[in-house]
């Protein structure tokens, strides 16, 4: 039992003692949205000195900005708000967090509990508001002054912390009386500050199924995006499959790009590339082609993580979710059960063909998305440690084409998958260390989260930010479907009618361009010299970036 010395806080007690709570188990981070309702636990934060306080006017920015400042330690962040639509626009976030398994703690400001459902502003049911996406969900008047309700909301924030560490979101609604600016001492508070002690399991590997007790393993990794906290760089030369970047693991017989091998179609002609079981860690891929493949194989699939949550049932035959660390598990796994040495091969010819094939190809390909791409690759291989975000859709896809070396992590929000939060949550990230931190975008996710820079009230200083603009959803000419409807151009791409330059001046922040590959060039130079937060608009065209990247596919077949 650890206790605070008195100081000032809000004259909301239980708020304040909540807030200490949070304090005293670890929490450092704390992203607000200015609300009145929220005006308790706004004083409280501040009045505390050991919690860093982040502002951002917009509330669906300011949830994926605490994501982000939890991505690097995998200790929970939280984001206050005030009540009513404002609390409703922590949902997104949320649900990112809650796929990606990520700590958070979304906390909302609710009017007083004799107040509700009275017709006053701002005023909506919050009980629960996210309960189908939260690990668990908590409410309680911040107001009350009763010894019993201040012992109570202490257990209830210790409970908070753990349950948000384990991983993923946790959402506390808290209702608060009027007056709301008041301040006064705070007495000594008892909490039970016990460290958080996660549970993993320690799977011993010679009782897995028996499908692995066979002569011939082929067993089909697939490594799906993990938290840049968990990000370790290892390789694994024992085992084959599908790694993508975000995962860190890299191997001999391990391809980045699920969509790069089924584009090949080697394995329509080489048996040896068919498994007979499937291992996962991570979320689920991001190629929708190996998703279909494999689910038609029909073989035992097994996940395992060590999270509070059990391996989603991908392609129909889950049969057992194990609780351990992966990459521990993986190691013993390879070196436990051999591998068909043809399947290991075979895979490893397969990697180095398509990589091979890729090199070639954009080496010779005119200036398109394609092109840029390589072109950012190149260059920040030979840079000094750094992490690279990548936005949905095309732009997370791209990178899984072009390999990594050890002095760049990658993330992308594949939780979810969404646009929304992809430049809030890079924010977040770079507030959170002292790395630099470049986000890859689109102009289309660019411009849809522009309040990800435009409403962050102190921008990191080591955010670098690349915007692909190819004049719309670029990913839209991928597919047969939007053509075919006769409406591409109008209804799915949707050229954006704000130029990147003019909302970099509205963020306030330096701008750079490129237009071919030594203006571009020139631009990662001029990006890396810049003190603080700036943006480098690269411009390609999409009709040709959509036809270059069809002809490259068509090329991996050989």
């Amino acid at each position: 039992m650890l206790s605070r010395q008195d100081r000032s806080s809000t004259d909301h007690r239980c708020a304040a003692a909540f807030v200490s709570t949070l304090s005293m188990k670890g929490l450092t981070d704390v992203v607000i949205s200015p609300g009145s309702r929220n005006a308790p636990l706004t004083i409280a934060f501040i009045e505390d000195t050991s919690i860093r306080t982040h502002i951002v006017i917009d509330e669906r920015a300011a949830a994926h900005v605490a994501l982000g400042l939890a991505l690097e330690t995998g200790d929970p962040a939280a984001v206050i708000c005030t009540s009513g639509t404002a609390a409703i626009n922590h949902g997104p976030a949320i649900a990112e967090a809650f796929h990606q398994r990520t700590p958070l703690i979304s906390i909302t400001a609710d009017r007083a509990l004799n107040s509700l459902n009275k017709g006053h502003g701002q005023s909506i049911d919050q009980t629960g508001l996210f309960s189908k996406f939260t690990l668990k969900d908590y409410s309680f008047n911040g107001s009350s002054s009763e010894v019993s309700d201040l012992k109570e909301v202490t257990e209830k924030a210790s409970q908070i912390y753990n349950i948000a560490q384990s991983g993923g979101p946790v959402h506390v609604n808290i209702h608060l009386e009027e007056p709301l600016y008041g301040k006064s001492k705070v007495h000594d508070i008892d909490v039970s500050v016990s460290p958080f002690r996660k549970q993993v399991a320690h799977f011993n590997v010679h009782e897995l199924p028996e499908l692995f007790q066979t002569k011939s393993n082929r067993t089909l990794i697939i490594a799906g995006p993990r938290m840049l906290s968990e990000w370790t760089g290892q390789h694994f030369n024992s085992v084959a499959g599908i790694s993508e970047s975000y995962s860190g693991m890299k191997g001999h017989s391990l391809i980045p790009s699920g969509d790069a091998f089924m584009a090949g179609e080697m394995w329509k002609v080489n048996p040896h590339l068919i498994p007979n079981s499937i291992v996962t860690i991570g979320n689920p891929t991001l190629s929708k082609s190996l998703r279909n493949w494999v689910t038609e194989l029909e073989i035992p699939h097994i996940h395992i993580g060590d999270d509070a949550f059990t391996g989603l049932d991908t392609f129909n035959t889950l049969e057992k979710s194990i609780d351990s660390e992966p990459l521990e598990w993986l190691r013993v796994f390879g070196d436990t059960f051999a591998q068909d040495e043809n399947y290991l091969q075979a895979w490893n010819v397969e990697k180095h063909r398509l990589q091979n094939i890729q090199d070639q190809f954009s080496s010779k390909a005119k200036w398109s998305d394609l092109v840029a791409y390589k072109s950012i690759f190149q260059f920040f291989k030979k840079a000094t440690s750094t992490t690279m975000h990548f936005a949905n859709s095309t732009s997370a896809r791209y990178a899984l084409f072009f390999d990594f070396t050890k002095n760049i992590r990658l993330h992308a929000n594949r939780g979810v998958a969404g646009i929304d939060g992809c430049t809030s949550t890079a924010v977040g990230h770079a507030l959170s260390t002292e790395d630099n931190v470049t986000l890859v975008t689109g102009d289309v996710a660019f411009l849809y989260d522009i309040n990800g820079l435009a409403t962050v009230q102190k921008l990191p200083r080591n955010l670098r930010i690349i915007v692909i603009n190819n004049g719309g959803g670029g990913i839209f000419r991928w597919l047969e479907g939007p053509a075919q409807s006769g409406c591409l151009e109008s209804h799915f791409e949707t050229k954006p009618k704000t130029s990147i330059k003019a909302a970099a001046s509205f963020c306030g922040v330096d701008y750079f361009c490129g237009t071919d590959s030594k203006s571009t060039h020139q631009g990662f130079i001029d990006l890396e010299k810049n003190k603080g937060t700036a943006i480098l608009e690269i411009t390609t065209d999409s009709r040709a970036s959509a036809e270059i990247y069809k002809q490259f596919l068509t090329e991996l077949k050989g």
